[in-house]
């Protein structure tokens, strides 16, 4: 009995000193892992962006094939949610901040076991894409400190997981990008037509710039985000406009183009600082829609509609315009739709 007194004496102390070390270990903990996925950074986010792909790359799968997951109606960009429920406990995560293509912030929940942020970092590379998955949090339960504790420390009761995860995610990103490579370079255009446009508002900011794609995309970044929050900020609903450009000079020797960039306008709105208004006036317009990424198939629309101007012995009227009729990161790269004109007498 003095035997089995002595063990149990033992034991005690053991769990004693186990409880105080947890009780001391910090709150606050941060853990991240960092690998180069090999895909491009499109696909590496599409990823992580929509929670029903997270069961393809998940590391718990592994550690729970039984886990139940129920899926909110909206799965990705900000506001997106899902939940889950396995042998460890329940939990749900929120997407509350994403930047395309370069970051994503979780709210993280894990019913009675505390909350925290996974944040996702994304930067292109040569040879694909460095990711960065981490996860921090400032309060933590004391049940949580233990488990912690006795795995030796945050960082190595989360660390194993982040790496299998990042592994599984590069591994089935390397097999999409496949088919993404593909879909990326596809396109094509609608036949051209000649019809007559009503006349039409159109407010943006005016550029000059080098016919160059880094160039052009740098001030389509710039404006195009300014644009479309200036409407949202005036009460305009998406259906109030459609976002564009109307390109007043073109010149191919010199390389120089002077454009506007901004808004198509479907009510009445005033520009603001900095921007200028433009009087479409009703006439006859050519027309063509092209699908495709922004600069795929560009240039072989614009010769098709040259080539019908030719044909049927018509001059431009006015300044090209295109318009960009939907959201590029809602659909696949083929189905990216610019409308352009032509004004022609």
């Amino acid at each position: 009995m003095k035997v089995l007194k002595y063990v149990l004496l033992f034991v005690l102390v053991i769990v004693v000193g186990v409880v105080i070390y947890a009780a001391l270990q910090p709150s606050a903990y941060e853990v991240t892992r960092t690998r180069t996925v090999k895909a491009p950074v499109e696909v590496v986010y599409s990823n992580v962006d929509d929670y029903k792909n997270w069961e393809a790359w998940g590391p718990w799968e592994e550690e729970d094939p039984s886990m139940v997951y129920t899926y909110a109606e909206q799965t990705k960009g900000i506001g997106g949610s899902y939940s889950w429920d396995g042998k460890d406990g329940k939990g749900s995560a929120k997407t509350i901040e994403a930047v395309q293509n370069e970051a994503i912030t979780n709210q993280l929940d894990f019913d009675g076991m505390g909350t925290a942020n996974g944040f996702w970092k994304f930067k292109p590379v040569d040879g694909g894409t460095e990711v960065t998955w981490g996860i921090k949090a400032e309060e933590s339960p004391f049940v949580f400190k233990l488990i912690g504790a006795m795995m030796g420390g945050y960082d190595s009761m989360m660390g194993p997981m982040f790496e299998r995860g990042l592994e599984k995610l590069d591994s089935v990103s390397q097999v999409q990008s496949i088919a993404y490579e593909k879909e990326k370079n596809a396109w094509s255009m609608s036949e051209i037509t000649q019809k007559t446009q009503e006349a039409q508002n159109f407010i943006g900011y005016a550029h000059s710039s080098k016919i160059d794609m880094d160039a052009m995309k740098a001030i389509f970044e710039e404006s195009m985000p300014k644009a479309g929050a200036y409407a949202a900020k005036s009460g305009l609903q998406p259906q109030d406009y459609v976002p564009g450009a109307v390109y007043i000079k073109w010149d191919e020797e010199k390389g120089e183009t002077d454009l506007v960039i901004g808004l198509f306008l479907n009510k009445d709105l005033e520009p603001a600082e900095g921007m200028e208004l433009m009087e479409m006036p009703k006439g006859d317009i050519l027309h063509v829609s092209k699908f495709g990424n922004y600069g795929t198939g560009d240039s072989q629309a614009h010769t098709a509609l040259m080539q019908y101007m030719q044909e049927n012995k018509l001059s431009m009227n006015g300044p090209m315009y295109e318009m960009y009729v939907n959201d590029p990161t809602m659909v696949k790269p083929s189905e990216i739709q610019t409308d352009i004109y032509y004004p022609v007498k």
